[in-house]
Order: C-alpha cells, then structure tokens, then sequence
C-alpha cells in the first residue's frame, strides 16, 4: 500500500472516532451500545495502521489501548 492509502485509513479511523463521541453527545447514541464500541474499536484500528506505518508510538498505543477498550465495551454487551 502507499503513503496516501495509509493516510486515508488514518482519516477513516478519525472519522469513525469522532462520530462516536459526537453520536453519544447527540444522543443518537447510548454508550452502552453496539454501535458506539464498534464505531471506536474500527476507528482505532485504522488508526492503528496508520501510527504503525508512520512509525508514530505514542499513537499507536493510545489506539491499542482504545481497541482494548472498546473489546471489553463490546464483551459487556456480549456482543463478542
């Protein structure tokens, strides 16, 4: 893949996080939902791929971190 591909994985990955964060401040969503934590876990893996590819640490492990998060989100739910 090349740098643009990367780079749009990135905005992918921002966009997906802040919809959550803006849904659940909206109330279009609850935070207990499927889709919030889905919505972050993909952001954040996206994200991940980008940190990875531009050798950016800290952010990659804020987005391991938020991915963990957003597992242990979901298996409350008992959605995994």
């Amino acid at each position: 893949m090349t740098n643009k591909h990367y780079d749009q994985i990135g905005w992918l990955g921002f966009i997906l996080i802040i919809s959550a964060y803006l849904f659940v401040t909206l109330k279009c969503l609850d935070v207990s939902s499927s889709v919030y934590h889905l919505l972050n876990l993909t952001g954040a893996l996206c994200m991940v791929a980008n940190a990875k590819h531009k050798d950016a640490k800290p952010l990659f492990w804020l987005n391991i971190v938020w991915s963990v998060i957003a597992i242990i989100g979901l298996m409350q739910g008992r959605i995994l």
